[in-house]
């Protein structure tokens, strides 16, 4: 039997005109990760800087002229209660975890969730019975602007220190971390307004933690991943 190879000139040489297509340009390598101690002076920078920016909006408002009559104590607690409200969800958010994963989402719901919680439980039972002589409506509008400007500069900090920091879990460790910028602001903030009823902190102080948590959810979801 006498095999016929001519038909195999019908298909076309896949290597033919190699020589002279164009060489495709080198591909982009990809971007170096920072090291561990990069990252950390970052976070460590971006730290310092919220702090300087709470610093600094203390000092433009106006600081509360009743500061040297209010109780030690009633200062104390105004103050102390937000505050802690950001430590927990700070701890929460940038809490590494096991081999660097964080926690569980359930666990990361949770204790993002509890910082607000803590914060108005606390207000409420803590919190001094004094009434505000303004319009309740307008003056907690007032100071939830307020407090939401002063939790802005430290929101985008912490973008741009845990950018890509997160595995698992983004939107809800942003979101704690939001939840601590807001409540940084109020605490600041009870150094500026002289109303501490639990109704006004509630609304006029503590309102931005829901907002600045609502944000580093939606910026986690964006950022937070590698």
């Amino acid at each position: 039997m006498k095999l016929d190879f001519d038909p195999i000139t019908d298909f076309p040489d896949p290597l033919a005109g190699l020589s002279q297509r164009p060489i495709p340009p080198p591909a982009t390598p990809p971007a170096r990760s920072p090291t561990r101690s990069q990252t950390v002076a970052r976070r460590a920078w971006a730290l310092g800087a919220a702090l300087l920016c709470q610093g600094a909006w203390l000092w433009i408002f106006n600081k509360r002229g009743d500061l040297a009559a209010v109780p030690a104590m009633t200062l104390i607690a105004e103050f102390t209660i937000p505050l802690a409200a950001a430590l927990l969800a700070l701890a929460v958010g940038a809490a590494p975890g096991e081999r660097g994963l964080g926690t569980t989402r359930g666990r990361l719901a949770a204790g993002a969730l509890f910082s607000p919680a803590l914060f108005a439980l606390a207000t409420v039972f803590a919190g001094p019975s004094d009434v505000d002589s303004e319009s309740f409506w307008p003056h907690a509008l007032r100071c939830f602007l307020v407090t939401t400007l002063m939790a802005l500069g430290p929101l985008v900090l912490a973008a741009w220190a845990f950018r890509g920091a997160f595995v698992v879990g983004s939107a809800w460790r942003m979101a704690a971390l939001g939840m601590a910028c807001g409540a940084s602001a109020a605490a600041c903030m009870s150094l500026i307004c002289s109303v501490g009823s639990p109704a006004h902190v509630l609304v006029g102080h503590g309102g931005t933690m829901l907002v600045a948590g609502l944000a580093g959810a939606l910026l986690g979801r964006r950022l937070g991943e590698p």
